[in-house]
Protein backbone atom coordinates (compact mmCIF):
# COMPACT_ATOMS: atom_id res chain seq x y z
CA UNK A 1 0.00 0.00 0.00
CA UNK A 2 0.97 3.21 -0.19
CA UNK A 3 1.84 5.64 2.68
CA UNK A 4 3.14 9.25 3.75
CA UNK A 5 5.72 8.28 6.62
CA UNK A 6 7.60 10.60 8.80
CA UNK A 7 10.99 10.16 9.15
CA UNK A 8 12.20 12.62 11.20
CA UNK A 9 10.72 14.95 14.05
CA UNK A 10 11.13 18.38 12.82
CA UNK A 11 9.62 20.55 9.50
CA UNK A 12 7.42 18.91 7.05
CA UNK A 13 10.07 18.07 4.86
CA UNK A 14 10.79 15.00 6.49
CA UNK A 15 6.99 13.26 5.11
CA UNK A 16 8.21 10.92 2.57
CA UNK A 17 5.83 8.50 0.69
CA UNK A 18 6.77 4.75 1.06
CA UNK A 19 5.14 1.48 0.29
CA UNK A 20 5.09 -1.03 3.46
CA UNK A 21 3.02 -3.62 3.97
CA UNK A 22 -0.72 -3.62 3.68
CA UNK A 23 -1.56 -4.62 7.26
CA UNK A 24 -3.56 -7.80 8.08
CA UNK A 25 -6.18 -7.40 10.94
CA UNK A 26 -5.40 -9.15 14.09
CA UNK A 27 -8.36 -11.12 16.41
CA UNK A 28 -10.29 -7.98 17.49
CA UNK A 29 -9.52 -5.89 14.72
CA UNK A 30 -10.53 -4.95 11.35
CA UNK A 31 -9.25 -3.47 8.05
CA UNK A 32 -10.60 0.02 6.94
CA UNK A 33 -9.83 0.55 2.92
CA UNK A 34 -9.53 4.47 3.94
CA UNK A 35 -11.67 7.13 1.77
CA UNK A 36 -10.73 10.06 3.41
CA UNK A 37 -8.67 11.62 6.43
CA UNK A 38 -8.79 14.61 8.61
CA UNK A 39 -6.12 16.57 9.84
CA UNK A 40 -5.82 17.91 13.53
CA UNK A 41 -3.63 20.30 15.15
CA UNK A 42 -2.11 17.74 16.95
CA UNK A 43 -0.79 16.18 13.48
CA UNK A 44 1.74 19.21 13.44
CA UNK A 45 2.23 19.27 16.99
CA UNK A 46 3.34 15.62 16.81
CA UNK A 47 5.62 15.83 13.73
CA UNK A 48 7.45 18.89 15.72
CA UNK A 49 8.23 16.57 18.28
CA UNK A 50 6.51 18.56 20.93
CA UNK A 51 3.19 15.42 21.40
CA UNK A 52 4.16 11.78 22.07
CA UNK A 53 3.93 10.30 18.46
CA UNK A 54 5.92 6.76 18.85
CA UNK A 55 9.05 5.65 17.53
CA UNK A 56 10.42 6.28 13.54
CA UNK A 57 9.47 6.19 10.98
CA UNK A 58 5.69 6.35 11.77
CA UNK A 59 2.37 7.02 10.16
CA UNK A 60 0.46 10.51 11.35
CA UNK A 61 -3.20 11.19 11.09
CA UNK A 62 -6.13 9.69 13.88
CA UNK A 63 -8.45 10.67 11.73
CA UNK A 64 -10.33 8.51 9.16
CA UNK A 65 -13.53 7.14 6.89
CA UNK A 66 -13.56 3.68 4.66
CA UNK A 67 -15.15 0.89 4.04
CA UNK A 68 -13.99 -2.22 5.84
CA UNK A 69 -12.31 -4.67 3.66
CA UNK A 70 -11.25 -7.40 5.95
CA UNK A 71 -11.97 -8.38 9.61
CA UNK A 72 -9.98 -10.59 12.07
CA UNK A 73 -11.46 -13.43 14.54
CA UNK A 74 -14.06 -12.62 16.99
CA UNK A 75 -15.57 -9.59 15.01
CA UNK A 76 -19.24 -9.82 14.96
CA UNK A 77 -20.24 -5.98 14.83
CA UNK A 78 -18.77 -5.21 11.31
CA UNK A 79 -18.46 -7.07 8.03
CA UNK A 80 -16.86 -6.70 4.90
CA UNK A 81 -18.09 -3.43 2.85
CA UNK A 82 -19.51 -2.07 5.90
CA UNK A 83 -18.96 1.67 6.07
CA UNK A 84 -17.38 3.45 9.15
CA UNK A 85 -15.40 5.99 10.86
CA UNK A 86 -12.50 6.12 13.65
CA UNK A 87 -10.26 7.07 16.11
CA UNK A 88 -7.08 5.89 15.29
CA UNK A 89 -4.87 7.09 18.64
CA UNK A 90 -5.04 5.03 21.85
CA UNK A 91 -5.07 1.34 21.68
CA UNK A 92 -1.56 0.34 22.25
CA UNK A 93 -0.60 -0.08 18.79
CA UNK A 94 -2.13 1.91 15.97
CA UNK A 95 -1.38 2.63 12.79
CA UNK A 96 -1.75 6.20 11.38
CA UNK A 97 -4.11 7.86 8.89
CA UNK A 98 -2.14 8.87 5.82
CA UNK A 99 -2.14 5.64 4.23
CA UNK A 100 -4.33 3.45 1.80
CA UNK A 101 -5.32 0.85 5.08
CA UNK A 102 -5.15 0.85 8.07
CA UNK A 103 -5.95 -2.15 10.86
CA UNK A 104 -8.28 -0.84 13.78
CA UNK A 105 -10.06 -2.17 16.83
CA UNK A 106 -13.31 -2.68 16.88
CA UNK A 107 -13.79 -0.48 20.45
CA UNK A 108 -12.67 2.49 18.57
CA UNK A 109 -14.69 2.48 14.88
CA UNK A 110 -18.57 2.92 14.59
CA UNK A 111 -20.83 3.19 11.28
CA UNK A 112 -20.46 6.17 9.30
CA UNK A 113 -23.73 7.93 9.26
CA UNK A 114 -25.02 7.52 6.20
CA UNK A 115 -26.46 11.24 5.02
CA UNK A 116 -22.32 12.16 5.75
CA UNK A 117 -20.04 12.06 2.69
CA UNK A 118 -16.44 10.43 3.56
CA UNK A 119 -14.57 14.09 3.34
CA UNK A 120 -17.55 14.70 6.37
CA UNK A 121 -17.25 12.12 8.22
CA UNK A 122 -14.12 11.63 8.80
CA UNK A 123 -14.13 15.46 9.84
CA UNK A 124 -16.12 14.84 12.29
CA UNK A 125 -14.13 12.31 14.81
CA UNK A 126 -11.58 14.52 16.57
CA UNK A 127 -14.15 17.18 16.86
CA UNK A 128 -17.38 15.04 17.75
CA UNK A 129 -15.68 12.86 20.15
CA UNK A 130 -14.15 15.56 21.91
CA UNK A 131 -17.06 17.94 22.22
CA UNK A 132 -19.32 14.85 23.92
CA UNK A 133 -16.74 14.05 26.23
CA UNK A 134 -16.72 17.72 27.07
CA UNK A 135 -19.80 17.82 27.70
CA UNK A 136 -19.95 14.49 29.51
CA UNK A 137 -17.80 16.90 31.94
CA UNK A 138 -20.38 19.27 31.74
CA UNK A 139 -23.50 17.72 33.09
CA UNK A 140 -25.52 20.17 31.68
CA UNK A 141 -28.91 21.00 32.87
CA UNK A 142 -31.58 21.92 30.26
CA UNK A 143 -32.36 25.67 30.37
CA UNK A 144 -29.06 26.60 32.23
CA UNK A 145 -27.16 29.23 30.19
CA UNK A 146 -23.42 27.96 28.78
CA UNK A 147 -20.13 30.01 27.68
CA UNK A 148 -18.59 28.00 24.93
CA UNK A 149 -14.84 29.79 23.66
CA UNK A 150 -14.34 29.62 19.83
CA UNK A 151 -17.64 28.57 18.63
CA UNK A 152 -16.86 28.97 15.32
CA UNK A 153 -14.12 26.04 15.48
CA UNK A 154 -14.69 22.67 14.61
CA UNK A 155 -14.95 21.52 18.37
CA UNK A 156 -16.47 24.72 19.91
CA UNK A 157 -19.22 23.88 16.87
CA UNK A 158 -19.70 20.39 17.69
CA UNK A 159 -19.86 21.53 21.21
CA UNK A 160 -22.72 24.05 20.98
CA UNK A 161 -24.87 21.97 18.91
CA UNK A 162 -24.63 19.08 21.30
CA UNK A 163 -25.46 21.57 24.15
CA UNK A 164 -27.98 22.87 22.62
CA UNK A 165 -29.46 18.93 21.86
CA UNK A 166 -29.22 18.31 25.74
CA UNK A 167 -31.59 21.20 26.25
CA UNK A 168 -28.97 23.52 27.45
CA UNK A 169 -29.24 27.45 27.01
CA UNK A 170 -28.79 30.21 25.76
CA UNK A 171 -25.74 29.64 24.58
CA UNK A 172 -22.72 32.26 24.73
CA UNK A 173 -19.63 32.33 22.70
CA UNK A 174 -17.02 34.58 21.17
CA UNK A 175 -16.42 35.61 18.25
CA UNK A 176 -13.32 37.27 16.58
CA UNK A 177 -14.54 38.23 13.06
CA UNK A 178 -17.84 39.20 11.29
CA UNK A 179 -16.60 35.75 9.33
CA UNK A 180 -16.96 33.87 12.32
CA UNK A 181 -19.96 35.74 13.76
CA UNK A 182 -21.88 34.97 10.69
CA UNK A 183 -20.69 31.30 10.76
CA UNK A 184 -22.41 30.76 14.38
CA UNK A 185 -25.64 33.25 13.17
CA UNK A 186 -26.14 31.69 10.07
CA UNK A 187 -25.32 28.00 10.75
CA UNK A 188 -25.50 27.36 14.05
CA UNK A 189 -28.32 29.62 15.11
CA UNK A 190 -26.44 31.65 17.71
CA UNK A 191 -28.28 34.84 18.28
CA UNK A 192 -26.09 37.84 17.50
CA UNK A 193 -26.95 39.40 21.09
CA UNK A 194 -25.36 36.26 22.57
CA UNK A 195 -22.20 36.67 20.95
CA UNK A 196 -18.81 38.30 22.80
CA UNK A 197 -16.81 40.50 20.21
CA UNK A 198 -13.28 39.96 22.02
CA UNK A 199 -11.41 42.15 19.77
CA UNK A 200 -9.77 45.31 21.63
CA UNK A 201 -10.60 44.18 24.99
CA UNK A 202 -9.11 44.08 28.07
CA UNK A 203 -10.01 41.28 30.16
CA UNK A 204 -11.70 42.64 32.80
CA UNK A 205 -13.53 44.36 29.81
CA UNK A 206 -14.64 40.93 28.48
CA UNK A 207 -15.74 39.38 32.14
CA UNK A 208 -17.90 42.47 32.35
CA UNK A 209 -19.31 42.26 29.11
CA UNK A 210 -19.91 38.71 28.91
CA UNK A 211 -21.64 38.98 32.57
CA UNK A 212 -23.80 41.86 31.52
CA UNK A 213 -24.56 39.30 28.50
CA UNK A 214 -25.70 37.45 30.53
CA UNK A 215 -28.30 39.06 32.84
CA UNK A 216 -25.30 39.93 35.66
CA UNK A 217 -25.45 36.16 36.11
CA UNK A 218 -22.28 33.93 36.22
CA UNK A 219 -22.27 30.46 34.14
CA UNK A 220 -22.28 27.26 35.74
CA UNK A 221 -20.37 25.62 32.69
CA UNK A 222 -17.68 27.44 31.01
CA UNK A 223 -16.17 25.25 28.05
CA UNK A 224 -13.19 26.64 26.56
CA UNK A 225 -12.02 25.73 23.53
CA UNK A 226 -9.12 28.57 22.64
CA UNK A 227 -6.61 28.40 24.97
CA UNK A 228 -4.95 31.32 26.85
CA UNK A 229 -6.84 34.67 27.63
CA UNK A 230 -10.04 32.35 26.98
CA UNK A 231 -9.37 30.25 29.34
CA UNK A 232 -8.78 32.99 31.99
CA UNK A 233 -12.20 34.53 30.85
CA UNK A 234 -13.76 31.41 31.75
CA UNK A 235 -12.16 31.26 35.17
CA UNK A 236 -13.49 35.49 36.00
CA UNK A 237 -16.87 33.91 34.83
CA UNK A 238 -17.72 30.39 36.05
CA UNK A 239 -19.77 30.25 38.93
CA UNK A 240 -19.53 29.33 42.65
CA UNK A 241 -19.22 25.67 42.64
CA UNK A 242 -19.26 25.65 38.54
CA UNK A 243 -17.24 24.03 35.93
CA UNK A 244 -14.65 25.03 33.85
CA UNK A 245 -13.81 22.46 31.21
CA UNK A 246 -10.75 23.10 28.73
CA UNK A 247 -9.23 21.32 26.01
CA UNK A 248 -6.45 23.48 25.50
CA UNK A 249 -4.52 24.16 28.78
CA UNK A 250 -4.97 24.75 32.33
CA UNK A 251 -5.40 28.08 34.61
CA UNK A 252 -2.48 29.83 35.58
CA UNK A 253 -1.35 30.04 38.93
CA UNK A 254 0.11 32.53 41.56
CA UNK A 255 3.43 32.81 39.32
CA UNK A 256 1.69 35.10 37.39
CA UNK A 257 0.64 38.49 38.03
CA UNK A 258 -2.19 39.15 40.05
CA UNK A 259 -4.65 40.13 37.66
CA UNK A 260 -3.47 36.72 35.24
CA UNK A 261 -4.05 34.38 38.78
CA UNK A 262 -6.35 31.69 37.58
CA UNK A 263 -6.12 29.13 40.49
CA UNK A 264 -6.82 31.64 42.99
CA UNK A 265 -10.62 32.79 41.23
CA UNK A 266 -11.45 29.61 40.55
CA UNK A 267 -10.43 28.40 44.74
CA UNK A 268 -11.89 31.70 45.78
CA UNK A 269 -15.00 30.43 44.08
CA UNK A 270 -14.78 26.34 44.90
CA UNK A 271 -14.74 25.63 41.43
CA UNK A 272 -13.79 23.05 39.70
CA UNK A 273 -10.98 22.57 36.72
CA UNK A 274 -11.51 19.54 34.16
CA UNK A 275 -8.95 18.74 31.47
CA UNK A 276 -10.25 16.83 28.48
CA UNK A 277 -7.55 15.21 26.11
CA UNK A 278 -9.29 12.55 23.70
CA UNK A 279 -6.13 10.16 23.72
CA UNK A 280 -5.82 10.08 27.34
CA UNK A 281 -8.29 6.89 27.88
CA UNK A 282 -6.82 5.17 24.69
CA UNK A 283 -3.48 5.96 25.28
CA UNK A 284 -3.37 5.52 29.09
CA UNK A 285 -6.37 3.99 30.18
CA UNK A 286 -7.36 0.18 30.29
CA UNK A 287 -8.46 -2.30 27.84
CA UNK A 288 -12.10 -2.31 29.31
CA UNK A 289 -12.22 1.66 28.98
CA UNK A 290 -11.31 1.74 25.49
CA UNK A 291 -15.58 0.81 24.35
CA UNK A 292 -16.58 4.37 25.20
CA UNK A 293 -14.88 6.06 21.77
CA UNK A 294 -16.92 3.41 19.43
CA UNK A 295 -19.96 4.47 21.92
CA UNK A 296 -19.81 7.93 21.58
CA UNK A 297 -18.81 7.82 18.12
CA UNK A 298 -22.22 5.67 17.73
CA UNK A 299 -24.44 7.90 19.39
CA UNK A 300 -22.93 10.74 17.21
CA UNK A 301 -24.02 8.39 13.95
CA UNK A 302 -27.55 8.43 15.21
CA UNK A 303 -27.74 12.23 15.83
CA UNK A 304 -26.34 13.22 12.45
CA UNK A 305 -28.74 10.91 10.78
CA UNK A 306 -31.50 12.28 12.52
CA UNK A 307 -31.06 15.38 11.53
CA UNK A 308 -29.80 17.02 14.90
CA UNK A 309 -26.16 17.95 14.14
CA UNK A 310 -24.22 19.54 11.05
CA UNK A 311 -20.81 18.67 10.26
CA UNK A 312 -18.12 21.01 9.95
CA UNK A 313 -17.24 23.03 6.79
CA UNK A 314 -14.81 20.71 5.08
CA UNK A 315 -11.69 21.98 2.84
CA UNK A 316 -10.20 18.95 0.78
CA UNK A 317 -6.70 19.80 0.37
CA UNK A 318 -5.68 17.03 -1.84
CA UNK A 319 -5.43 12.97 -2.56
CA UNK A 320 -2.95 10.91 -0.48
CA UNK A 321 0.86 12.71 -1.64
CA UNK A 322 3.37 13.91 0.47
CA UNK A 323 2.66 17.29 -0.79
CA UNK A 324 -1.05 17.04 0.28
CA UNK A 325 0.05 16.32 3.67
CA UNK A 326 2.81 19.37 3.49
CA UNK A 327 0.50 21.49 2.55
CA UNK A 328 -2.04 20.39 4.90
CA UNK A 329 0.40 20.86 7.87
CA UNK A 330 1.35 24.66 6.69
CA UNK A 331 -1.93 25.74 6.99
CA UNK A 332 -2.47 23.71 10.32
CA UNK A 333 0.46 25.94 11.66
CA UNK A 334 -0.74 29.07 10.15
CA UNK A 335 -4.04 28.75 12.27
CA UNK A 336 -7.25 30.25 11.61
CA UNK A 337 -8.43 28.23 9.13
CA UNK A 338 -12.67 28.03 8.94
CA UNK A 339 -13.43 24.29 8.18
CA UNK A 340 -11.70 21.41 8.75
CA UNK A 341 -9.12 19.83 5.93
CA UNK A 342 -9.16 16.89 4.36
CA UNK A 343 -7.07 14.85 2.41
CA UNK A 344 -8.94 12.37 -0.02
CA UNK A 345 -7.30 8.85 -0.51
CA UNK A 346 -7.86 6.03 -3.23
CA UNK A 347 -6.99 2.59 -2.20
CA UNK A 348 -5.36 0.98 -5.00
CA UNK A 349 -5.59 -2.77 -5.03
CA UNK A 350 -2.66 -5.75 -5.22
Amino acid sequence: MRAIILTAFGSAEQFRLAKPPRPDPQPGELRIRIHAVAFNPSDYQRRQGSLTAGPLPIILGSDVAGVVDAIGTGVTAFAVGDEVYSFLLGGRISGGAYAEYVCRRVEFVAHKPRNLSFAQAAAVVTVGLTARQCLEQARLQPGEPVFVTGGSGGVGAMVIQLARHAGAGPIFTTSGSERSARYLVDTLGVPRERLLYYAGLAREQLAQTLHELNGGRFFRVAIDCVGGAMTGLCCDTVDFEGHVISIVNGPRDDSHPAGEDDENRLFNRSAAFHFVMLSALGTYGPPEAWPVYGRQLATLTDLFEAGGLEPPPIVEVGDLSVETVRRAHALLECGHIHGKLVMLVCAAWG
